[in-house]
């Protein structure tokens, strides 16, 4: 059993028209080590490549010390040698991120990446072209614990992507996304959008959609560090550590939750922006 997340399986997996894969999604318990994972992937890719990659969060003062933010850990873990900085660009609509050697001068700084929002989606638009040699992107914390999303917030999502896969005199290049989370709700707008709430159950492993895959993990390492932490067990009853170190989804229950049989009797269709419930 693995310590901590390796994601060459996902990374591995054509989706279910047997193409490459855009989007990869990744699920788990929390201390898996998701993040770690695909934030050491993308930098390691600019080290050996010097191919760019860019971070996506929902808000703008999210952006707020972004190079330790991102850096802090994978440095301490397997990139000791590297020092990063971030600049705000256009007025801080986007952060520009900066790395270089220890030991080089502080003329031998490179931009490695940047840092965006997804609010800023409309302005990111005007500046597509100085993002246009981003090659990957990572989204961490997809599926909010507190539901607090963007407005519109999917279809942000899709503008920034072609704003930045339409760079290079290519109308739209692959530029693959990493998106992880912890399970928080198979309601969250991504699953709702791309209709997989509807074939997700609690014993899926890997679910291939059109143009996605998707990993729904389960670290057993992490789960028990989790449940022999002293502080964890003075909250034992809480459905939060439940969902911290097992796995399971935070707002969701499957309580009375089944196919319907019998005989059944039509009383109102519900439409909401455009789809029939």
């Amino acid at each position: 059993m693995a310590q901590y997340y390796d994601g060459a399986k996902l990374l591995s997996i054509k989706d279910i028209n047997g193409e490459q894969p855009e989007i990869f999604m990744c699920t788990s318990n929390r201390s898996a080590g998701k993040t770690t994972f695909f934030n050491r992937l993308v930098f390691n890719k600019y080290v050996k490549e010097y191919s760019k990659f860019c971070l996506i969060y929902r808000f703008n003062y999210e952006l707020d010390s972004i190079a330790e933010k991102f850096f802090k850990d994978i440095r301490g873990l397997f990139f000791k040698e590297y020092e990063m900085k971030s600049e705000k660009r256009a007025k801080g609509m986007f952060h520009e991120l900066y790395v270089k050697k220890l030991w080089q001068d502080d003329d031998a700084w490179e931009s490695c990446g940047y840092a965006i929002s997804l609010n800023a989606a409309d302005q990111i638009k005007k500046y597509s072209h100085l993002l246009s040699d981003i090659d990957r992107m990572v989204f961490d914390e997809f599926q909010s614990e507190t539901s607090h999303y963007c407005d519109n917030e999917v279809t942000k999502f899709i503008s920034i992507h072609q704003s930045i896969a339409r760079g290079n005199g290519e109308q739209s290049k692959h530029v693959p996304v990493y998106m992880i989370s912890n399970p928080v709700t198979l309601l969250n707008p991504y699953y709702v959008a791309m209709d997989i709430s509807t074939r997700l159950d609690s014993k899926t492993r890997f679910l291939r959609g059109q143009g996605f895959v998707l990993e729904q993990g389960y670290n057993e390492s992490a789960a028990d560090a989790q449940k022999t932490s002293t502080f964890n067990k003075a909250f034992y009853r809480s459905e939060y550590i439940e969902y911290s170190a097992e796995g399971k989804y935070l707002n969701d229950s499957s309580t009375f939750i089944e196919k319907i049989r019998g005989n059944s009797r039509y009383l109102a269709t519900i439409k909401y922006k455009g789809k029939d419930y």
